[in-house]
């Protein structure tokens, strides 16, 4: 080959060249460009997606913080609902309270007690008892203040009062046995009442709550019309308790039990000295009452 011609291609070959490289720089860059494309593209489409999720969230949130307000909303209307029934309630208990507190005295005079024919019932009993001024009745004897200190007084195979001091605590046993003698009374069945103060007071004869069984289980008996019995148990309240707030409920049912005997005599003598001694209380004015009511009748 001459010179001159493979000169001319040597030329030709690198024109070609020269002419070429704009394209391969131009496909490299568009390489280039379309890879960053790609990963914008990509970047775009997670953060898309992080706040496509962020916006349920917030979204999510806004209704979770709509319902909570409406059951603020709802109980607020609730406690609302509930303060006013509760004034309401205080209210209507506060009156009720006053009413009764304002015909109490009045109640307490017109109301007598034992059941002498007159329908009142007895304040210082649980269960009613069913005699009346009719009724006849053993003259038994009167167990008095003097006679119960004495401990001349026969228990038989029954309690006995307590010799010593009373202990300052019961137990949950001595308790629990008080009440269930006490619950069978309030319940009307006074014999097994009578029976279960019986166990509870040769049980536990000095504790806190034998003045209140010795009392209660006289109640008993009185209810059953057993006068004499009832009477010695007032009697062991009034000699063997003396400060026991039960001693003018005592003195007053020994009064009645007498009226119920018929002895109106001794009966007018206890129930003088009940309203003398106690004026003001419940059981003064109860024994005014049946003073009145034996005035009345010529008694």
């Amino acid at each position: 080959m001459s010179l001159p011609r493979y000169q001319a291609r040597l030329a030709a070959a690198a024109l070609a060249l020269l002419l070429s490289l704009p394209s391969i720089a131009l496909s490299q860059e568009r390489q280039s460009i379309g890879t960053l494309d790609s990963r914008l593209s990509r970047v775009e489409r997670v953060l898309d997606q992080s706040l496509l999720n962020q916006l349920q969230r917030v979204d999510a949130l806004q209704r979770e913080i709509r319902a909570l307000r409406g059951e603020i909303e709802s109980l607020n209307n609730e406690l609302n609902t509930v303060k006013k029934r509760n004034t309401d309630l205080y209210n209507d208990t506060d009156r009720r309270i006053t009413e009764l507190e304002s015909v109490n005295e009045a109640l307490l005079e017109d109301s007598l007690t034992g059941f002498g024919g007159s329908g009142g019932l007895d304040e210082t009993a649980i269960s009613p008892s069913i005699a009346d001024e009719t009724a006849g009745g053993s003259q038994g004897v009167f167990i008095s203040e003097s006679s119960a200190r004495r401990g001349n007084v026969d228990f038989g195979d029954g309690p006995v009062p307590p010799r010593g001091p009373l202990r300052d605590a019961a137990t949950q046993a001595e308790k629990a046995s008080y009440t269930r003698a006490y619950d069978l009374l309030a319940r009307g069945q006074n014999d097994s009442a009578v029976s279960a103060f019986d166990n509870f007071l040769i049980e536990y004869p000095d504790g806190p709550f034998s003045d209140n069984a010795w009392y209660w289980q006289g109640e008993a008996m009185y209810a059953e019309r057993a006068f004499d019995d009832a009477m010695q148990n007032f009697g062991v309240v009034i000699g063997s308790f003396p400060t026991s707030p039960k001693v003018p409920d005592a003195r007053l049912k020994i009064g009645f039990a007498l009226y119920e005997q018929k002895n109106y005599r001794e009966a007018r003598v206890i129930l003088t000295g009940v309203q003398d001694d106690y004026p003001g209380r419940s059981a003064a004015v109860l024994a005014r009452k049946r003073l009145q009511q034996m005035d009345r009748e010529g008694r």
